[in-house]
């Protein structure tokens, strides 16, 4: 289930939706503030949620409530204490949510926002709240509008008079740390919420170590392509979770792919020509993550005959090989965590994991000294 494909098809299908969001929290919470939930007209269960326990249940009274008439939208506060442990919350924080009845008029923005999620973009959905708690706009912003293309904000100074000198700033804050960010304004405020563009994961090679970090990369929010030469390792039974499976030799399969400047590849591959081919061909993409498993030994030798195939050294550079962070995993499943670790560290801009296993082995090659016995 994807809240925003929801939300976007009920808007086109005239369905009334009440949409509940987390703008702010302070101290233990269960669930950071962006988190949604969704009440759609006449259903008894709604998708996504703010947290559970009491507060969930208040919510939904709320959400009811705004069906029912009166009312488009209010924001509410909630304080968590000792009490509400018995219903599986956290004590000793508060959150602020926005309630609010979704209007036709909004389908665009959410419309748009799928295009630029599908796409690998990163967006922000802005929502002006004027006087009483009532939304009175709904825009979607790029990254690029923050300072180099500011003629985009012009609808939201439209709406909103003018915008806060810190307005600018502040949205790229919160799109780098992708945080909400709430921006007073004269009339009420600016709500900015980041919505981080798609990051598609293909993974070169189908077998015990694909299977996990398949899973636990799908998991963590990630579209998976499995890619292997033979069907029965590249399926959707085999991978479920999986976006896509691709049974094509290795060389033939970049024909079916796409690999955007957000993508990440994970060469995992049943043997080590089929690594150092894929590798090859790898180096040469615009893709942010590029990770290789293997032993230290092997890795330095792959890089020394792509080098002298005349591949630059400095595509190699950026090669997480040996792939993972160094967690001490044995096992597939463990090794599959660790390459998703890995994965997350990237996405979300730490600049050299700390237990990252690839470090000695760019050392080693890159300086051009040889490695020592029993890397």
């Amino acid at each position: 289930m994807d809240i925003y494909e929801e939300i976007a098809a009920g808007l086109r299908a005239g369905e009334r939706m009440v949409l509940a969001t987390i703008i702010s929290s302070t101290g233990s919470t269960p669930v950071p503030p962006g988190a949604k939930m969704l009440l759609k007209a006449g259903a008894a269960i709604p998708l996504g949620t703010v947290g559970g326990g009491c507060v969930e249940g208040d919510v939904l009274e709320e959400s009811r409530r705004l069906l029912a008439g009166g009312k488009r939208s209010l924001i509410r506060r909630f304080t968590l204490t000792e009490d509400d442990i018995e219903s599986g919350m956290l004590c000793g924080g508060t959150i602020d949510l926005l309630i609010e009845e979704l209007s036709r008029e909004q389908s665009s923005v959410y419309t748009k926002l799928l295009l630029c999620r599908e796409a690998g973009r990163d967006s922000a959905v802005v929502t002006l709240i004027g006087s009483g708690e009532t939304v009175q706009g709904k825009f979607l912003i790029l990254p690029q509008a923050a300072g180099s293309r500011a003629e985009t904000l012009q609808p939201l100074r439209h709406a909103a008079g003018e915008l806060p000198a810190s307005f600018e700033e502040t949205l790229r804050g919160a799109l780098g740390r992708e945080t909400v960010a709430r921006i007073p304004t004269a009339a009420g405020e600016f709500i900015i919420e980041p919505v981080t563009g798609l990051q598609d994961l293909i993974i070169f090679g189908g077998g015990h170590v694909s299977k996990y970090v398949s899973r636990s990369a799908a998991m963590a929010g990630f579209r998976v392509t499995v890619v292997d030469d033979r069907p029965e390792y590249a399926n959707p039974n085999r991978f479920p979770e999986a976006f896509r499976t691709v049974a094509v030799p290795f060389d033939e399969s970049w024909k079916e792919l796409q690999v955007k400047p957000a993508s990440s590849i994970v060469i995992v591959t049943r043997g080590h020509k089929f690594d150092e081919r894929v590798l090859e061909r790898a180096v040469q993409t615009q893709a942010r993550y590029i990770g290789m498993i293997g032993s230290r030994r092997k890795v330095i030798a792959t890089f020394e005959n792509l080098a002298g195939r005349g591949i630059p050294r400095e595509l190699l550079a950026k090669v997480h090989a040996p792939i993972g962070i160094g967690i001490g995993a044995v096992t597939a499943e463990e090794i599959g965590i660790s390459i998703t670790a890995e994965l997350i560290a990237v996405r979300r801009g730490v600049p050299s994991p700390a237990g990252s296993m690839s470090d000695r082995v760019a050392g080693f090659f890159h300086s051009g000294r040889p490695p020592r016995e029993g890397l």
